[in-house]
């Protein structure tokens, strides 16, 4: 029954997402991975070369780690945006509120399907990517897939974290927040003197115990998860909650902005913004990328023989790239296919949610630039950053809109256009995070190019966004 259950699950992982994006794109993935992982053995020696061989293989753990995090985040927090569109019911995962299984078991089973899932959509064509590689370079096959070993312990341990931090989440926040902090400060402590999973100490010093002290990890995580999971079988008692009628005050409140959308539109989504709390999981998901930059700064300051200052500008460019989950955040509020039945367009609620974008939400990455530039002791760079934060964020937000409209979310699983979105994003973040570095030796001249940088940006981002009317206005709601 459980490899029923398992199997079952995968198709629905696959119908879900093929019913989201394209079919070709999303089966198209696997190969767009499959050429990063070449792309990473090709030109291994060269990383290997400028940063060293340790601190090389320590930043493909990290990266594995919160691709593990990402990817579970993913699984285990973007399963209510999927209960609103489907129905909690219509899922294998709720399977324990009408049928003989238990919550906690369903749920295992769930965790395992997406380990299983990310493995063969992911982590192995990476792997055979790498080893297609290893006929074109000096990388020993055996080594390679010793060390592919390693980096799906470390894929594994990230994973499993966003497992037993969600089961705390089902029961508080506050649970959330110090458990997680419980283990963060566990598994540095017990890492200190050591690399930065038990599985890469194995793969430099072969000692069998620090393997299994990496695998003990995960493992331990996805018990303490399991035990942590509550049934819910019981059906609790309706509470009903009195909402203010605040319709009329906002769309009286948006009529300045009828050029830009429909008050009406704009007023009914920032109402479902507020209902589902949604601004609590913007700040969290801006805070997971934010401590790792974070982190890496740090590892690459004490780690490598030079120094590289991840500055104020820096965080900037990186804080508006990262604009593109919080539009993604305001297209999982709720479903739009009840707008099919009246007479607006989905151009008119993308321009909605852009609005929202640009207005309401902008105190989240407002924070963390002021925090940051204060920690780093940068004010004084710190409205820099700001205009290079908001035309790099309008940028990225504005493609995104218009390339994916309303399910951002699913889109990028789609090959060709997560390819479109790399190519027009990357490339401008590289040039500003270049200059960014750069900054004390030539500031007239960064802050000429940063200049020309953002007024390119802007002009672009204004083509998005006149785009968006002709793409998606006769397109349909489902």
């Amino acid at each position: 029954m459980n490899k029923l259950i398992l199997f079952r699950m995968l198709q629905e992982e696959v119908r879900l997402n093929t019913s989201f994006a394209s079919g070709r794109g999303f089966f198209s993935f696997p190969i767009l991975v499959l050429v990063i992982g070449l792309l990473a053995s090709l030109f291994s020696d060269s990383m290997i070369k400028d940063m060293g061989y340790q601190e090389y293989l320590q930043i493909l753990h990290i990266s594995a780690i919160f691709y593990g995090l990402f990817a579970g985040s993913l699984a285990f927090f973007g399963n209510e945006f999927l209960e609103r569109i489907f129905g909690y019911f219509g899922l294998i995962l709720g399977l324990s509120a009408t049928q003989p299984i238990t919550q906690r078991k369903i749920t295992l089973l769930y965790f395992c399907k997406e380990i299983i899932f990310y493995t063969l959509f992911t982590m192995l064509p990476a792997l055979v990517g790498a080893i297609i590689g290893t006929f074109y370079t000096d990388i020993n096959l055996a080594n390679l897939l010793i060390f592919s070993v390693t980096l799906y312990v470390s894929f594994c341990t990230g994973i499993s974290f966003s497992y037993y931090i969600s089961s705390f989440y089902r029961i508080s926040l506050k649970k959330t927040i110090l458990f997680s902090a419980i283990f963060i400060i566990v598994y540095s402590s017990i890492f200190y003197n050591y690399e930065i999973t038990g599985s890469l100490d194995w793969y430099l010093y072969r000692d069998i115990n620090l393997l299994l002290f990496g695998v003990a990890i995960p493992f331990a995580l996805t018990l303490v998860a399991t035990i942590n999971i509550k049934e819910h079988n019981n059906m609790p008692s309706i509470n009903i909650i009195g909402y203010k009628n605040r319709f009329r005050e906002y769309s009286q409140n948006y009529n300045w902005a009828k050029k830009i959308g429909v008050p009406g539109i704009i007023a009914k989504e920032r109402i479902d913004l507020e209902r589902s709390k949604t601004g609590t999981k913007m700040f969290f998901s801006f805070l997971f990328p934010l401590g790792f930059l974070t982190f890496m700064n740090w590892f690459l300051d004490k780690g490598l023989p030079i120094q590289i200052d991840f500055n104020t500008i820096f965080y900037g460019v990186m804080i508006g790239f990262f604009g593109t989950m919080l539009y993604s955040w305001l297209n999982s509020i709720d479903t739009p296919h009840f707008y099919s039945t009246l007479p607006v367009t989905v151009s008119d609620i993308i321009r909605a949610r852009l609005f929202l974008f640009g207005t309401i939400t902008w105190w989240i990455p407002l924070i963390f630039m002021t925090l940051i530039s204060y920690m780093s002791n940068e004010l004084s760079l710190l409205p820099i950053g700001l205009i290079v934060m908001v035309t790099v964020g309008i940028y990225i937000v504005n493609y995104t809109a218009m390339s994916t409209g309303l399910k951002t979310n699913s889109a990028l699983f789609d090959a060709f256009i997560f390819i479109k979105f790399f190519l027009i994003s990357v490339p401008p973040m590289i040039a500003m995070t270049i200059l960014s570095l750069a900054i004390n030796h030539r500031p007239s001249t960064i802050l000429i190019a940063l200049s020309v940088i953002c007024g390119i940006l802007s002009l672009l981002s204004l083509t998005f966004y006149k785009k968006i009317e002709s793409k998606w206005a006769y397109e349909s709601f489902d």
